[in-house]
Parts: C-alpha cells; sequence; structure tokens
C-alpha cells in the first residue's frame, strides 16, 4: 500500500514538473510569436486546448498537493496566497470561456444595436448605443492631444463619458475609446462583454494582496523567520526602514564659430517656445538641437543655446563645423566622411547635389533594413532639421490667436491674414533684427528686444505658459543632467568597494570607519542628486517620470541606491551593490539616447496605475538584482576559508529580500492588468513582456519551497539558482525590448 508520505511527495514533483513545463511552453510562444506572427502563437498556445489542460492540471495538483501536506490548514496565511492564484485562474479561464470582445464604429445621429466580434461575427446588443459628441482635448495652450472624449448615450437615455483610462459600462457591456473619424463625425469603440470573468479575478487579486500582507506579518512564516535569522547579525534599525520602503568653460579657441555671449545667450534661453508639443524655455529646445545633432549638450565649450543662437544667427560660420555625428558605413561613405562627425556642407558634394539622396531613395522604397535604415533616416533627419532651422520654421515661439486658440508660429511660417499688421511685423521681423544687433555687436539693444519678444509671449500666452516655477525647475532640470559621468563615478566605486569589502571580510577585519562614512555619505549624494533631477523633469513635463525606457532606468538606479543606502549599516556588501548597480542602470538608461526629450504623455499613459505599476516592478527588479549581486558574492567567496559561512549568512539574506521582492513583482504585475483592463479592455493581452514577467514570477516563486525541495536548502544551490533566475529579469526588461517587441517595447 502507498504511503500518505509518498503520495505528497509524487504530487509535490508533479505539481512543479508541470510548472516547469509551463515555463517552457510560454517561453517557446514568445519566440514563436516573434519569429512566425501573434495569430499562430496565440492559435497554437495561448490560447489552444492543451495550454488551457495544462493551466488547469497545474492548479488542480497544486492545490492537491498543498491541502495534502499534514500542516497546510494551520497555515492559513499560506493557504490563502495560493488560493488567490486559484481565484485568478479560474476568473482567466470565465473570459476565455464566457467572455466577448469586440469593435463598434458610432456616427452622430446613427444609434447601433450591435457590435462585430474578433473573429468577424456580429453580435447583436440588448440595448442600442447612440454617439452624442465627440471632443479632443488638448493641453492648455497646445496642440498636443491630452484626451479623445466620446458621450454616448444608451436606449437614448442619460449619457456616458468614454475617453482614455475611462469607460463607459451597461448590462455588463463595457466602452472603451479606441479610434475616431474627425472627417465623418465618428469613432471607434472597443467592446467587451465579461460578465463574471473580471468579478472572479479581481476577487483573486484582492485575496494575493491580503495574502502577502499575511505572510510578511506572521511570525511563523518564512519571512519572519529570515528576519530572526538576519537580525542575529546587527541590531540596527535601517533594515526595518529599508524594507517598509522597498514599496565646462567656454574655450580661447581663436577658431571657434560665432555666437552670441553667454550673458545674451541665457537671455535667449529664457524664452518660451512651443516644441515637441509643449510650451518650454528655449534652452529646452537648444539642448535637444544640440544633443540630437552632437550627441553632447555642449559643443567646444559653447552651451546648447549658444549653439543654437549660433546656428541662427550666424550660420555661415556653423556650416563647416564637423558636429553632425552620423553612424553607418554606407552613410559614411556617401558623405565622404573621414570620421564620427560631419559638417552640413558635407552633405552636398561639389556639383550642390544631396550626397545622401541615393540611399534615401532606398529607404523610402523599403530597400534598407534593420541599422542601415536607422543609420540614413537619422542622418537624413540632422540635415532637416538644420535645413528647417535656417529657413525659420523650426523656432516657433511668438504665440497668436487663431478663432478663439491658442497657435504657435515661426518667423518663416505663413501667418493669417487677419493678424494685425504690426503684430505681423513684430513675428516676421524680429529675429532679423536680432541678427542685425548681435553683428553689430550692440548687446544692449540685443536685451532690449529679447524682453520685448518675452512680454510679448506673456501677454499673448497668458494663463496657457507654464508657471514660472514650472519654467525655472525645467531649466534647472536642464543644467543637472550628467548621467554618464555619474554613471562613469558609480561604476568605479562600486569596483573599489566591493575589492575593499571582499577583503575585508577574508581578513575577518571590518573596513574602517572613514571609508565606511565616505561611502555613505557619497550613497546619499548620488540618491539626493539623482531624485532631484527625476523630480524635476517629472514637475517640468507634468507627469510621473516613468513612461519610457529612459525614464524607468533612471528611476530604478535611485531605487537601488536608495535601498543600498538603507540596508549598507546593516551589511557592508550593500554599498558596492548599490555604486555598481546604479551606475549601471544610468548607463543602460542612454543606451537608446542621451537625453530622450519631454514631450507631451500620451493619453493612454495619463493613469496613477501605471506609474504604480512601473514603480513597484522598478522597486521589484531592484531587489532582484541585489539577489544577484549577492549570490555572485557567496559563490566567488564560497571556496575560501570563511566561505560556507559566509554563504549561509549570505542565503539568510536573500531569504529575507526574496519575500518583498517577489511579492512587489506579483503585485505590480497585476497591478498592470487593472490599468490594462481600464485602458484597453482586457487584463491579460500575452503581450511578449506580460508572457516573461510572469515567467519571472514563476522562476522565483519556485525558490520559496525548500521545505518541498530539499535543493534549496543547501546555499551555494540557493544563491546559484537566483543568480540564474535573474536572467529572467534581464530578458523580461532588455529582451522583450531589443528582440520580441510588442506593446511593452517603449519601456
Amino acid at each position: 500500500m502507498i504511503s500518505n508520505h509518498r503520495i505528497r511527495k509524487t504530487l509535490t514533483y508533479l505539481s512543479f514538473g508541470l510548472l516547469v513545463l509551463t515555463v517552457l511552453v510560454l517561453t517557446t510562444a514568445s519566440f514563436v510569436e516573434k519569429v512566425v506572427d501573434t495569430e499562430t502563437a496565440h492559435h497554437w498556445f495561448y490560447g489552444s486546448l492543451p495550454f488551457i489542460v495544462l493551466w488547469l492540471l497545474l492548479a488542480i495538483v497544486a492545490l492537491v498537493a498543498m491541502l495534502g501536506a499534514w500542516n497546510m490548514m494551520r497555515r492559513p496565511a499560506l493557504l490563502l496566497f495560493h488560493c488567490s492564484f486559484a481565484f485568478i485562474l479560474l476568473g482567466a479561464g470565465l473570459t476565455h470561456f464566457f467572455g466577448t470582445q469586440g469593435d463598434m464604429y458610432l456616427y452622430r445621429g446613427q444609434p447601433v444595436s450591435s457590435f462585430t466580434t474578433s473573429d468577424g461575427k456580429r453580435e447583436p446588443l440588448p440595448f442600442t448605443v447612440g454617439l452624442r459628441k465627440f471632443e479632443i482635448v488638448y493641453f492648455p495652450g497646445t496642440q498636443s492631444p491630452m484626451d479623445f472624449v466620446s458621450r454616448v448615450s444608451f436606449d437614448g437615455d442619460g449619457e456616458q463619458q468614454v475617453s482614455m483610462n475611462h469607460i463607459a459600462q451597461n448590462q455588463h457591456y463595457r466602452f472603451y475609446q479606441s479610434g475616431y473619424d474627425l472627417e465623418r463625425e465618428g469613432v471607434h469603440l472597443s467592446v467587451a462583454h465579461d460578465p463574471w470573468g473580471i468579478f472572479v479575478t479581481y476577487i483573486g487579486y484582492a485575496l494575493l494582496l491580503c495574502g502577502i500582507l499575511a505572510l510578511l506579518l506572521h511570525p511563523k512564516e518564512g519571512f519572519r523567520h529570515a528576519w530572526r535569522n538576519v537580525m542575529k547579525y546587527s541590531n540596527s534599525w535601517m533594515i526595518v526602514l529599508a524594507l517598509l520602503l522597498s514599496l565646462p568653460l567656454r574655450a580661447n579657441d581663436k577658431s571657434l564659430p560665432k555666437t552670441l555671449p553667454t550673458a545674451q545667450a541665457e537671455r535667449f534661453g529664457n524664452l518660451y517656445v512651443y516644441h515637441n508639443g509643449r510650451i518650454c524655455p528655449m534652452q529646452t529646445l537648444a539642448r535637444d538641437f544640440t544633443t540630437k545633432l552632437y550627441g553632447h549638450d555642449r559643443y567646444k565649450g559653447y552651451s546648447a543655446v549658444q549653439v543654437l543662437v549660433g546656428w541662427m544667427l550666424y550660420p555661415t560660420d556653423w556650416v563647416n563645423q564637423s558636429m553632425i555625428r552620423v553612424s553607418g558605413h554606407k552613410v559614411r561613405e556617401a558623405l565622404d566622411a573621414k570620421g564620427t562627425y560631419v559638417s552640413w556642407h558635407d552633405y552636398m558634394d561639389d556639383t550642390n547635389q544631396f550626397k545622401l539622396a541615393s540611399l534615401v531613395d532606398e529607404l523610402n522604397r523599403g530597400e534598407l533594413k534593420g541599422n542601415e535604415a536607422n543609420d540614413v533616416s537619422a542622418a537624413y533627419e540632422k540635415y532637416n532639421i538644420i535645413a528647417s532651422l535656417m529657413s525659420g520654421s523650426a523656432v516657433r515661439m511668438f504665440p497668436i490667436s487663431t478663432n478663439g486658440t491658442l497657435n504657435w508660429v515661426a518667423q518663416g511660417d505663413r501667418l493669417p491674414e487677419t493678424l494685425p499688421h504690426d503684430e505681423w511685423l513684430f513675428i516676421k521681423r524680429s529675429t532679423d533684427y536680432i541678427m542685425e544687433l548681435a553683428l553689430t555687436n550692440d548687446y544692449a539693444s540685443l536685451d532690449e528686444v529679447l524682453d520685448k519678444i518675452r512680454l510679448y509671449q506673456q501677454k499673448k500666452g497668458g494663463a496657457y505658459l507654464p508657471s514660472a516655477t514650472r519654467f525655472r525647475a525645467e531649466q534647472l532640470y536642464n543644467s543637472l543632467q550628467y548621467s554618464l559621468p555619474l554613471a562613469v563615478f558609480l561604476v568605479l566605486l562600486g569596483v573599489v568597494y566591493y575589492v575593499l569589502v571582499v577583503r575585508s571580510w577574508l581578513n575577518n577585519h571590518p573596513m574602517s570607519s572613514l571609508v565606511r562614512h565616505c561611502g555613505r555619505w557619497l550613497l546619499l549624494l548620488a540618491t539626493v542628486f539623482l531624485s532631484t533631477v527625476i523630480v524635476l523633469r517629472g514637475y517640468s513635463g507634468g507627469y510621473m517620470p516613468l513612461s519610457n525606457g529612459y525614464e524607468t532606468m533612471q528611476f530604478m538606479a535611485f531605487c537601488v541606491l536608495l535601498i543600498a543606502l538603507l540596508l549598507c549599516r546593516r551589511l557592508s556588501l550593500f554599498m558596492p551593490f548599490g555604486f555598481l548597480m546604479g551606475g549601471l542602470a544610468l548607463m543602460v538608461s542612454m543606451m537608446g539616447e542621451n537625453n530622450p526629450q519631454i514631450t507631451t504623455l500620451m493619453p493612454v499613459l495619463a493613469s496613477p496605475l501605471l506609474s504604480f505599476h512601473v514603480a513597484i516592478i522598478m522597486f521589484a527588479y531592484s531587489l532582484l538584482a541585489f539577489l544577484f549581486f549577492n549570490g555572485i558574492t557567496a559563490l566567488v567567496l564560497w571556496h575560501t576559508d570563511n566561505g560556507v559561512r559566509l554563504a549561509d549568512r549570505l542565503s539568510d539574506l536573500s531569504r529575507l529580500i526574496l519575500y518583498p521582492a517577489v511579492f512587489l513583482l506579483a503585485l505590480g504585475i497585476f497591478i498592470g492588468a487593472v490599468w490594462a483592463n481600464v485602458s484597453w479592455g482586457r487584463y491579460w493581452g500575452w503581450d511578449p513582456k506580460e508572457t516573461w514577467a510572469l515567467i519571472a514570477l514563476m522562476v522565483y516563486a519556485v525558490s520559496f519551497h525548500r521545505a518541498s525541495l530539499p535543493a534549496f536548502r543547501r546555499p551555494i544551490f540557493f544563491h546559484l539558482y537566483l543568480v540564474l533566475a535573474f536572467l529572467t529579469v534581464l530578458m523580461t526588461y532588455f529582451g522583450v525590448n531589443f528582440l520580441l517587441g510588442g506593446l511593452h517595447s517603449y519601456a
């Protein structure tokens, strides 16, 4: 007769075997979607019957194995946590089998009573839907959309609003803003009917939150046990706070091109300008212009504003400057480039023919792919940026009122005929007058003209202009952009402190108090500096700066520096970890672009849920990165005299951090699901980043089960597993962005 112990053991290994199989299937499906197409991946994997059966078997076997454990009923927190996933899977099943999604096109005066499902069928509605009004809401004083708002009625009664991140509901049907047709006065709405799935899934999310809190607070669960083990090493209270918070001068060179002196350039930088769909300081436009062309925000000691006004006022001096950064063999060969940089004149040959003409034609015909296409497109864009500047159409610094709407125009733009003559003359002649005064070095009169332009901007722009505080905050942000030097400095500090800490451990002798205090102060200064930059960027843009890869990696750098600062008293190893990871995160943030421009936020991203989702995920990734470095250190020290003792000590620390790290990852994923449900009409779509975040969660969840899997009781295996598990995090954030793409590839 088979013993109960044998049955429990078999069920345990069967459940983990099914978990591994599920991870392998998800991994395969994500690559099939990339190599073949999304439809194939959903047909053969995500939407297939075997895939559903696999999830069902995993849930049943895992629950039976869990309930069969003799002490499970004595551990209500653990039971609650695991049952939450059963509810989430049940909700997903109800959505899959009984939910319906589709599209609807509404036009004013034409109510409809059906919609088209995703498989092309017409699905009747138990009511009619009519469009009463549609409008695009713009950011104040700009032409950048802030929201798309439809007002609809059901059976001709009442009125509900449908906009980005705001849905209309009627009889368990939900309507989402998806598109619009201004010409025909119509809108495109997404429709979802899921009377039971969402309700059950949200119950699962609520149980998950309760289970996480219970596991963290229950005195007999693993987190409190790991806490007590770690606290044996020190009485420092800093770790408690940490876990709660887990939630150049101008060169004297006669060959320099002409520009305005620093004082007048700064005055010019204080003007307002319409740039990237928002009203901002001229300094911001100058910085984006210089960085786009040159790759840095200074050129030969000149500030960005001096570079911009130099091109505007002294173009003949600047067209021969080799300051346009180009890349790619084909582009450099076409431009006869002798290095990385070319001048604007290098784009033309001796007969005044455009050297990139044939490559641009190939690009437009789709004959160039990958990096070649990107190189040609970037080089052509830089040529056009300068051409637009010299034609007088790039700097839109004059606000005018047209039909009750504020528009911003440049000197070279065509102005409305209804514009008063004196205003028309002021716009058309101001820049020419500035150039004349600059050429005669009449800087006193030049200052007066710049002041008059700013007064004109304030009079016409009025309440649409950013406040003085926000304007100054953006200028301060522009002056604090030193990400690369800070990144290099932090990495070097990390290497130095890592050597010092490991040597002190091997010699069983603590570092000197002076070295420790210096490290803490440097961590504090780096954290304060980076947090200041992040806050200024967010305040200047008017949104939480977590909307793209640059911003999220900057926030991750802040997270690791903050965690390291709070934990370094507890364990000195966190100091080099913080320096290294913070510096590497800053370097990664600049991989795509040295300084991505501040733009208006896409309407669908303007949701507090998105900010919470990204912030929590970044804290989770930061903690998982600490586990990775902690594991690397344990593996390095394993063969030393004190290696076994140190690895065991580090494993206790890893177990302590593992709980908030994985719990935050789970919370971040499901908060993202709620946001997606509100914004897109579905809480899960098997996008590659969603899939890999789930894979990472499942992989890390295995490491909690040392009672069922004895290998995790051995410190060296535990550390090795956490090191390898971090590959799923790297794949989730970087691999998806650069290899798989998808809806989340922007961050």
